[in-house]
């Protein structure tokens, strides 16, 4: 299939049906076809090559931000069987997170990667919450998966719920403008995800990366505490580095938001 097709529309309604009718590109997409705003977007930014940009909620959104700001992402591994007390088959339990946090025109960085077969939630929590600060806003790329984790923490350690509903409380969601179409690029193919809109606004993405997605990252984390015969010291680096390109990654993607409706 070719980039952009149809089975990239923006929630895939329409495309069997598009298909069906022998219409592949979404460039090639009559004008008389109904779609929803979102791929209508797609439509007019497939047919002319350009970029849709809408600086006005761009501003909007830009200025819901209030520094200091910081930049969070988790990653997590999850199993059928739990290893922990305390835990649910599948659940996502967060073994590592990375912080940026850019006060003052300074950029900091803040990590934490568990080690050891241990439950690894109480340490996440004690190390985040050594540096998450109790002010400013924090901004996450789809943040219903971070707040989701924290409020899982808080319901196992009750001495965390406070400070863990003052972070879900300032936390910001850096995918608002792309997954309303505030801004949207042909490269994307219809996605809004971290992956997709990395390179189409940077041009840059995770491609120089060992462990370059978050599934990865899981079963290299798993690796790490229970096989015997890696590079462990290679795969930590991996991981860290992993981790960090997320929430810098972020920080790119803010800078060139500022850039446009500036």
């Amino acid at each position: 299939m070719p980039e952009n097709n149809v089975f990239d529309l923006y929630g895939r309604n329409n495309a069997d049906e598009l298909f069906a009718q022998g219409i592949i590109a979404i460039k090639d997409i009559p004008q008389s076809f109904k779609l929803n705003d979102k791929q209508d977007i797609q439509r007019k930014c497939a047919k002319s090559g350009k970029l849709f940009i809408s600086k006005e909620n761009i501003k909007h959104f830009l200025n819901t931000l209030h520094p200091p700001l910081y930049f969070m992402d988790f990653e997590t591994f999850s199993t059928a069987i739990p290893l922990y007390d305390g835990t649910r088959p599948y659940q996502q339990v967060p073994f590592q997170f990375s912080l940026h946090l850019v006060e003052d025109g300074v950029q900091k960085h803040f990590y934490f990667l568990a080690s050891g077969k241990n439950d690894p939630r109480e340490e996440f929590a004690s190390e985040l919450k050594k540096v998450i600060g109790d002010k400013g806003t924090i901004v996450t790329f789809n943040s219903s998966f971070e707040k989701g984790r924290l409020k899982e923490i808080a319901e196992s350690f009750p001495k965390e719920k406070k400070w863990i509903e003052n972070v879900n409380d300032r936390i910001v969601d850096l995918l608002i403008p792309f997954r309303n179409f505030h801004y949207y690029n042909p490269k994307q193919q219809g996605s809004a995800s971290i992956k997709s809109v990395l390179p189409a606004l940077i041009g840059k993405g995770y491609e120089d990366l060992e462990i370059a997605e978050g599934g990865g990252a899981s079963l290299a984390f798993l690796d790490l505490v229970f096989e015997k015969n890696i590079d462990k010291k290679k795969l930590k680096e991996d991981l860290l580095k992993y981790c960090e390109r997320d929430t810098e990654a972020m920080i790119w993607i803010l800078r060139e938001l500022k850039k446009i409706v500036e």
